[in-house]
């Protein structure tokens, strides 16, 4: 042990928990920096940080390779799910001395999984921060396709009270295939099966109590589009999943079919969706993710517009509906991503182990 200065000491502990700097009250002064914060969620982060006694630095701008060096000297990243976490970003933290890395997400594509593994960085995620706020996003996107909430509200606004280019479908009596059914899937399908719809499930890990919950039947994904009247997607996004919906499996899909994505924009290969929304192969779409909404969603483009032209003709479609990525918006969510995301980084700093399904490497 050797004294630097008056109140700081430096103290040698095993190499798997690193040589932590510790005040003379024994607090830890590791540092996190955050990056990507919305005004939205400051307070929620600010309160979790105090809360949990974490010296944090939050900045604005995202993680890019034009900002990685502001992770100088920090112990541990805390990230959104746009920032860059390529393998080019991920050496070029480690080299800046980063050990951990906070995603305040449940997802991980954005990752490169093997680069990091290859550094030993210690990466955290949020597992679960709100499937019942996913799902009823979901759930309203359906409701505002089928029942054209958003044309009827302007109508009125304008004094237009007919109701010629309304007409919906019940919903009861339909058939509901659920890509993916985890968290948010399964609280998805049980909406569905509250209105009254007959439950299709696919997913690699069959739950059958789950199953027999829904009076649910799991099957191929094939056949699932041949069945479905909707057809909603909650998986996560991998190789296996990238374009799960393309040319050839929309084709299997029924005409005039409900499509929702809530989960991943690259789970559909935009250019298939924009080939079948000219043929009028579905009755209504709706969008909460987008392939490429890097660099677009979260972002305020009202003065300069968009120049992304496959966006643009997506919104020009009448029967597409988008939002942006706010389907996991809700007081609840907020809190539980601040929360789950610092404490992460807290166990991280007080060398535990992240808790069952928090932990990505």
């Amino acid at each position: 042990m050797k004294r630097l200065k008056k109140g700081v000491l430096v103290v040698k502990i095993t190499e798997d928990l690193f040589s932590l700097f510790i005040n003379k009250k024994g607090e830890s002064l590791m540092k996190a920096i955050c990056f990507s914060v919305h005004d939205f969620e400051k307070v929620y982060l600010e309160t979790w940080a105090k809360n949990l006694s974490l010296e944090i630095d939050f900045l604005t701008v995202g993680l890019t390779g034009e900002t990685v060096d502001l992770a100088r000297g920090y112990d541990a990243v805390i990230c959104w799910a746009n920032d860059n976490l390529s393998g080019a970003s991920l050496k070029h933290l480690h080299k800046n001395g980063v050990k951990m890395v906070s995603l305040r997400s449940a997802g991980f594509s954005h990752l490169d999984f093997e680069v990091a593994k290859e550094l030993g960085l210690v990466v955290g995620r949020v597992p679960s921060y709100s499937p019942e706020a996913i799902a009823e996003h979901t759930f309203g996107l359906l409701m505002c396709l089928n029942r054209h909430y958003p044309r009827a509200f302007q109508r009125i606004k304008d004094f237009n009270f007919t109701l010629e280019g309304l007409e919906g479908v019940t919903l009861k009596g339909k058939t509901v295939g659920v890509v993916g059914a985890g968290l948010i899937g399964a609280a998805f399908a049980r909406i569905m099966k509250g209105v009254g719809c007959q439950i299709l499930l696919h997913d690699p890990n069959e739950d059958q109590e789950l199953a027999r919950e829904l009076g649910a039947s799991y099957m191929g994904l094939e056949e699932l589009l041949r069945q479905s009247d909707i057809v909603s997607l909650h998986c996560p996004l991998n190789y296996k999943t990238r374009y799960i919906l393309n040319k050839e499996t929309i084709s299997l899909m029924k005409d005039g079919v409900f499509l929702l994505n809530t989960g991943r924009g690259a789970l559909i290969d935009t250019d298939a969706l924009i080939a079948n929304l000219k043929t009028n192969k579905f009755r209504g779409v709706g969008l909460d993710v987008y392939e490429y909404e890097e660099g677009v969603f979260f972002k305020d483009h009202s003065d300069l517009g968009l120049s992304d032209e496959k966006l643009l003709r997506l919104m020009s479609f009448p029967r597409v509906l988008i939002t942006s990525h706010q389907a996991f918006f809700t007081e609840e969510a907020l809190e539980n991503i601040a929360k789950d995301s610092l404490q992460n980084v807290k166990d991280f700093f007080e060398g535990q182990e992240l808790p069952e399904g928090h932990k990505v490497l």
